[in-house]
């Protein structure tokens, strides 16, 4: 029994790791594009802030649906993607907002 406890507990601490490591990895493609691009201007770093505050509702209500409504929660995630493809700014955004989900929520 406490084997099978420990378990789950290894497997709890790993989701907010691989959370981590998918908000790294989603804000280095987006300064990867970025950087590709060759210019990061003042208005380009504001387009991330508001894309962190975009970001952080998307999520909230990705939360939502996945609780509530979970085919709908399939919409959301294509929104996401969708966005992440579109736009370098959503990504660092998304990449910055989750890592600091996962960084709040290991705290409490």
């Amino acid at each position: 029994m406490n084997q099978r406890h420990q378990r789950q507990q290894s497997g709890v601490a790993k989701a907010p790791a691989i959370l981590l490591l998918l908000a790294v990895a989603i804000f280095a493609v987006g300064a990867a594009r970025y950087y590709r691009h060759g210019n990061f201007s003042l208005a380009q770093a504001g387009y991330c802030l508001l894309a962190v505050l975009a970001s952080l509702v998307v999520l909230l209500v990705f939360d939502y649906t996945l609780h509530h409504a979970r085919i709908a929660a399939v919409m959301v995630l294509i929104f996401v993607v969708l966005f992440l493809v579109a736009s370098p700014a959503f990504c660092v955004g998304m990449g910055l907002g989750l890592a600091g989900m996962v960084v709040v929520q290991g705290r409490g």
